[in-house]
This record gives C-alpha cells, structure tokens and sequence, in this order.
C-alpha cells in the first residue's frame, strides 16, 4: 500500500474525529486555521501522488499563520 493513501486515510479519520471538537470551539479563527491547513495538507498529499511540482510546506504554513494573525 501506497504511503500517500495511508496519509490520505489518517487525515479523513483525523477530519472526521476532530471537527465536533472544532464546531464545539465555537471560534472562526480556530476553525479557519483547522480546516485550511488540512485541506493543504490533502493538497500536498494529492500533488505528491500525481508527481506535479509542489509548494513548501513552510511557505504554506507561513501564508495561512500571517492571514489569521
């Protein structure tokens, strides 16, 4: 099996699991940081699996920290 499919279960189990926890938190800017990063994080994981060019993880890291600060 594929370490990239194995990452790609992680994070919907880790998707599925956690937003009560992030809807129970009731704060947008949580929930936006929450679900940006994951949603980048499956970016990431995809473009790896198709072999196209990818971003930086810091630089992606860096951009979404600076909008919600």
């Amino acid at each position: 099996m594929n370490w990239n499919l194995i990452l790609l279960f992680f994070l919907l189990l880790v998707l599925i699991l956690k937003t009560p926890a992030v809807i129970r938190l009731k704060s947008l800017r949580d929930a936006a940081a929450f679900y940006s990063l994951w949603s980048l994080t499956v970016a990431a994981t995809l473009l790896d699996m198709a072999d196209l060019p990818q971003f930086r993880p810091l630089d992606w890291v860096r951009s979404i920290m600076q909008l919600l600060s």
